[in-house]
């Protein structure tokens, strides 16, 4: 047994097959103390939610989600958060389905949603006046739903709200600007824009716009005028421009693999970037508040000093999971993929594909923060022969803010060997572990991988390690295969034989 910071580890936890013991320590774990700390993990009636979008209203400490289904949380307590209304789904014309939202914006008891469409759901406007209490339980809301727009050829991602006009991206139409009837509730455009690029996120800042296109750029639009808005200025981000905010003359971008990049707007008619920081994944969202940015990375949830706007210094992130009923046993629990972030001060608001999260941070405290390839849940040595062996190099980062040290690294079978046992990083550096599998038989041979360090958030790390694995796997060939393609042909492997083939898995929701 093993006692480190409070947690008592078993050796043989994760026992797949022979049970080794970890190697003599002589570089002893430091004792850190996690710049995010979690307050609360909210479920709801779901717990797969796929969440998009989450923000934060200040005026009444609401936080809106956009999901497979829209809700509305109270967090003016961020560790008793509960829900004010959750699991709605929008009936939209000609669609059975009843979708969620993917972005959302706010005027006052109005909250409008808007979804991009795809192939099973249709793209559309609406929104749900949200100022009903629900009479059965006054404490919960029970909203009602907006009328819906849609246009044809048009599909709606982003959203904003400012001066009673709603302002939507069109995608590569552009930018929409909108107003509704108070009365009726219906939507109608007032003007609009195009030749932006492929718009996606939108925030707005009294008469100006700024948008963001997925070719790498952020525009500021005047909609001073807003049957005839105009394009003022255009700055090139790099990576997918996504999500935006913007906090006085800055503008903090999440785009996709270039990571954070700032953006200083102060003049409008040509913004310039100033600052960039990489991230692990790919930067989807990101939210501004009190010096800090707030990211949304895909693989993990992220924090910035922005104090310098030139230099984002990482403060720490947080990598959230979620089990899987895989069949191996020992298989680690997989990363959940994290899109949308809010933040108020030092509450943090974590839009997971699971569940919402809520965190605090702590920004004057500094600890190691380890990164692994996720490919390490299944490390596949392909086939081997017996007595013959093979080795793969894992790539291991510290992310974080003080050096990172691996004590103890151990495999569960004599038929894995990892080194070196210890590894001591740097902040900011990266080494490599080698798996080595030296197979005794011709079968399938499994096992695990522990990794201890002092990363806080993270102690114990592990990867399911496999040798001949079983059916379709790395240095196999493919079996022949025939695919219906959705225009009415069928592909064939024999087509792409000889050549390098990237197969890429999508689904629609």
């Amino acid at each position: 047994m093993l006692k480190l910071s409070g947690i008592t580890l078993s050796v043989c936890a994760l026992t797949v097959s022979a049970c080794s013991s970890p190697a003599p320590s002589s570089l002893l774990p430091g004792r850190y103390e996690s710049p995010l700390v979690l307050v609360q993990r909210l479920q709801g009636e779901v717990g797969h939610l796929h969440i998009d979008e989450v923000r934060y209203r200040a005026s009444d400490a609401n936080l809106f989600q956009c999901s497979y289904t829209f809700g509305v949380i109270d967090a003016r307590d961020p560790s008793s958060m509960r829900y004010l209304a959750e699991n709605l789904r929008h009936t939209i014309p000609g669609d059975r389905r009843r979708p969620g939202c993917i972005h959302l914006a706010w005027d006052g008891d109005v909250v409008y949603t808007t979804h991009r469409g795809n192939l099973s759901n249709p793209t559309f406007i609406s929104g749900w006046d949200i100022s009903t209490k629900d009479p059965e339980d006054r404490r919960r809301m029970k909203p009602t739903q907006l009328p819906v727009l849609q246009e044809a050829g048009e599909s709606y991602e982003g959203i904003d709200v400012e001066n009673g006009f709603v302002y939507v991206a069109l995608k590569d139409r552009g930018l929409g600007i909108y107003r509704r009837n108070a009365k009726t509730n219906v939507l109608s455009r007032v003007g609009s824009i195009g030749g932006l690029g492929s718009t996606w996120g939108v925030r707005v800042r009294n008469q100006t716009v700024f948008v963001t296109a997925l070719e790498g750029s952020l525009l500021t639009v005047d909609v001073a005028d807003a049957a005839h808005p105009k394009l003022l200025g255009k700055a090139t981000t790099g990576g997918v421009a996504r999500g935006l905010a913007v906090d006085g003359a800055m503008a903090y971008v999440a785009a996709g693999s270039e990571g954070l990049v700032v953006v200083d707007a102060s003049d409008l008619t040509n913004p310039k970037v100033v600052g960039k920081s990489p991230t692990r994944g790919t930067a989807v969202r990101v939210d501004y508040s009190q010096g800090h940015a707030f990211v949304a990375a895909w693989n993990d949830a992220r924090v910035y000093d922005v104090s310098r706007p030139a230099s984002p210094r990482f403060i720490g992130a947080v990598r959230l999971t979620t089990d899987v009923m895989y069949p191996d046993h020992g298989r680690a629990a997989a990363t959940g993929r994290t899109l949308g972030i809010a933040a108020n001060g030092n509450d943090v608001f974590i839009g997971n594909w699971w569940v919402p999260y809520s965190y605090r941070l702590h920004a004057d405290r500094t600890a190691p923060s380890l990164v692994l390839p996720e490919e390490i849940n299944l490390t596949d040595f392909g086939p081997v022969a017996r007595g013959e062996t093979h080795t793969i190099d894992v790539d291991v980062r510290n992310q974080g803010t003080t050096p990172l040290t691996l004590f103890s690294n151990w495999t569960t079978s004599n038929a894995f060997t990892v080194a070196p046992e210890q590894l001591k990083l740097a902040a900011g550096e990266s080494g490599k572990l080698q798996l080595t599998y030296r197979a005794t038989t011709g079968e399938a041979e499994k096992g695990v991988l522990n990794i201890w360090s002092d990363d806080p958030l993270q102690p114990v790390r592990t990867g399911f390690l496999v040798g001949n694995h079983g059916g379709l796997g790395v240095g196999q060939p493919l079996p022949e295969t025939r695919v219906a393609l959705l225009d009415g042909s069928q592909w064939t492997s024999s087509q792409v034989q000889k050549k390098v083939t990237l197969l890429a898995y999508f689904a629609t929701f």
